[in-house]
């Protein structure tokens, strides 16, 4: 606004301006004596101005007036003109229309004509037909009854919402050509072996027939390789076991053979039966004895049998050791195949005592024997000797922990011995295990204390002799 310099065009605008939007009229009122000097200067100014003039001063000779608009005199089309536009359009639609009289017939008469009376005297007595599945029905009435179809409730092909298992069962005994082809059957997972194998024998009797199965008693599940071989080395699954708890898909079906019986006649002409995988066994009274004796023999060997194989692994026992000068002292004794090693168990105090124990290593070559020597209530007593060159000691410090009993044997050999004390089966343990030892290892030591013992026995009884 502050760009216009025309004192007249800036009333005109104010007065069109702010009049038209002034409700009060306070606007009117107060510029009604301006329009006076408008006036006033139209008149003075020229009709014709010269053409050098601004834009200014052709701009006082205009009158700045509001206008209507150009369109304020068309009339809007009515509502009543449409509407009888869709009148006539609706009636016209209507006069292409056709309208039919719908009229139904007497239904008496439309009866008469659907179910008309037909002549049945010319009809000839035609022969009554049987169906094909009626006529095998009655061909196959007597078959008998699959003995296997109770296993059919485990056939987990087309179950819904309820855990199966795939397995591929080789059955053995169809031909040779015939084995390598796995037989494909899912069951349910709840099955047990049992019921497994009653489900393969009720397939089985669909392709083969019922005439060579046994009962499901008779046969049993095997493991196999993915080619059908039949591994031997493992027993079959336990019949009364759930089939969910193996986690083999390829099984081989074996028939269970039965033992031949096998009759003589021993000694006091008593029968001895010995009959299938039970073994039943009718002996006399007279051998009863000795088959227990046998019996209890055979147990006996096989027990030292397993001694001697576990004589040579590392064992650890826990005994006392005693000597006469120092006091008891609680040592480990670990016996291998190849060392018996003494070590002192720590004790609460062990720092205050004057001597220190150590631990005491012999190799087996260098012991000689292990024998009891007291059997009492509650303690046994029994000694390690061992072996030792003239002057010389085992790795540790056997002096502080020995009894140093000594019986010379040879110019440079010297035996000695420890002096052990525990509970009757610890000991009893200790000395079997070390004498298999050396039964197995055969040491010269062995030798020579054994050697040195009779010759002392043969001595002692000349002493005898001669007193």
């Amino acid at each position: 606004m502050s760009l216009y310099d025309n004192k007249y065009w800036l009333l005109s605008h104010i007065r069109n301006s702010f009049i038209s939007t002034d409700d009060t009229g306070m606007c009117e009122l107060i510029m009604v004596g301006e329009s006076k000097d408008a006036k006033q200067h139209l008149r003075s100014a020229e009709p014709y101005p010269e053409p050098e003039g601004s834009e200014d001063e052709e701009d006082e000779f205009e009158l700045f007036d509001m206008h209507q608009d150009m369109d304020f005199s068309i009339r809007e089309r009515s509502n009543t003109a449409a509407q009888l536009e869709k009148l006539e359009h609706a009636r016209k639609k209507t006069s292409k229309m056709k309208h039919v009289k719908w009229e139904t017939k007497d239904p008496v008469q439309e009866f008469e004509d659907i179910f008309v009376k037909k002549d049945i005297t010319q009809l000839k007595d035609t022969q009554k037909r049987t169906s094909t599945l009626a006529a095998l029905l009655q061909t196959h009435s007597n078959v008998p009854r699959n003995p296997f179809i109770e296993y059919a409730k485990f056939d987990g092909s087309g179950q819904v919402n309820i855990p199966t298992k795939k397995y591929k069962i080789y059955l053995t005994m169809l031909p040779q050509e015939q084995r390598n082809y796995p037989m494909q059957v899912c069951c349910v997972a709840s099955a047990k072996v049992q019921d497994l194998i009653g489900l393969v024998l009720l397939k089985h009797s669909y392709n083969h027939g019922i005439t060579n199965l046994k009962s499901p008693s008779q046969y049993g599940l095997y493991i196999t390789e993915e080619d059908g071989e039949v591994d031997r080395d493992f027993p079959c699954l336990d019949a009364g076991e759930p089939i969910s708890k193996f986690g083999f898909t390829s099984l081989g079906l074996v028939e269970h053979k039965e033992a031949k019986a096998v009759n003589f006649q021993d000694a006091s002409r008593n029968s001895l039966v010995m009959e299938g995988p039970g073994r039943t066994r009718t002996i006399s009274d007279k051998s009863k004895a000795e088959e227990s004796r046998q019996m209890e023999n055979d147990l006996q060997a096989v027990e030292d049998h397993n001694k001697q194989m576990e004589a040579p692994l590392y064992r650890a026992f826990r005994a006392v050791m005693v000597s006469k000068v120092k006091p008891k002292i609680e040592v480990t004794i670990g016996i291998s195949g190849e060392r018996v090693e003494i070590d002192p168990v720590p004790q609460k105090g062990s720092k205050l005592l004057p001597f220190k124990a150590k631990a005491i290593s012999h190799p087996v070559d260098s012991i000689a024997s292990c024998e009891m020597i007291d059997t009492r209530s509650s303690r046994t007593g029994f000694r390690i000797v061992y072996c030792t060159a003239a002057g010389g000691n085992a790795s540790g410090d056997p002096g502080i922990l020995n009894s140093p009993s000594t019986s010379s044997a040879h110019k440079t050999t010297a035996f000695k011995h420890y002096y052990f004390e525990s509970d009757y089966p610890t000991a009893l343990d200790i000395v079997q295990k070390i004498n298999l030892i050396l039964e197995l290892k055969s040491s010269a030591t062995r030798s020579e204390y054994i050697a040195s013992r009779e010759k002392k026995m043969v001595i002692k009884k000349v002493f005898n002799i001669v007193k």
